[in-house]
């Protein structure tokens, strides 16, 4: 008798950094482990070039960094995966780009993700810390947040330039400093207490690897990559209709 289990097949754009690629790859097998024992997630995976990718943010070039992570996407689909992750916030700056190329893929917008969790708690004021590119109100993830009817807070400026730098010089690095948890938590504090933010996302893939939940018990924090894991893993078994992470927009162009 077969045993196999249909299972559809992820693609992960990866590299973005290989940290959180690596995190996304191990969480995958073990959730579908203890789902399927015996089994291990179907996962496809190209992993990009970080410096690269890097270099073109740092000089602004939207168009050319979306078109580079693209160049991820076509590999996969070459590949014969059923539905696409990018696991990189800021990488979603390809994700109408891809979603332009590729509109029969199913993309599993990471902001969908942690907005549906939110909501599930009926919040609304949330706080964001991620990347420089990321904390801004026109990034790609920001916006799809907004479009969750969400109203998304940033740190001061000097901050964000600060929590910046830990997530490039540390985090995709994979350097965990206590320096920099320390710093992490503060900036979290100061969103509850001065802009009073009913939760905080931890909008960038390596942050939830040097900030815990029990690190700060009190503030609800929204681990954009763990949501994101969770999601895929339920399309890839089967257990979600994906429309239902869907902004209310969206679902009714559907």
């Amino acid at each position: 008798m077969s045993t196999e289990v249909k299972q559809r097949i992820c693609g992960i754009v990866g590299g973005l950094s290989y940290v959180s690629t690596a995190d996304y790859y191990n969480q995958m097998n073990h959730l579908v482990g203890k789902q399927l024992p015996g089994h291990g997630s179907r996962i496809h995976i190209v992993s990009l070039d970080i410096h690269q990718y890097v270099d073109l943010l740092d000089k602004n070039q939207w168009t050319n960094v979306a078109e580079f992570v693209l160049e991820g996407v076509h590999q996969l689909v070459k590949s014969g995966i059923d539905f696409l992750l990018v696991c990189s916030n800021t990488g979603h700056i390809a994700a109408p780009r891809i979603v332009e190329y590729y509109p029969d893929l199913v993309f599993l917008h990471i902001s969908d993700a942690v907005a549906f969790e939110i909501k599930e708690k009926k919040f609304k004021k949330i706080g964001f810390l991620g990347t420089k590119f990321s904390m801004v109100s026109d990034s790609c993830v920001v916006k799809r947040l907004v479009e969750h009817e969400l109203e998304i807070v940033f740190p001061h400026g000097d901050e964000i330039e600060a929590l910046h730098r830990i997530i490039l010089e540390e985090l995709t690095n994979n350097i965990f400093a206590e320096k920099s948890k320390q710093f992490y938590i503060k900036s979290i504090q100061r969103l509850y207490d001065e802009q009073h933010v009913e939760g905080v996302i931890l909008g960038c893939t390596e942050i939830p690897l040097l900030v815990k939940q029990s690190d700060i018990s009190h503030i609800p924090l929204f681990d954009s990559s763990q949501l994101h894991i969770q999601l895929a893993v339920d399309y890839q078994l089967g257990r979600y209709d994906i429309t239902s992470f869907l902004p209310s927009k969206t679902k009714n162009d559907i």
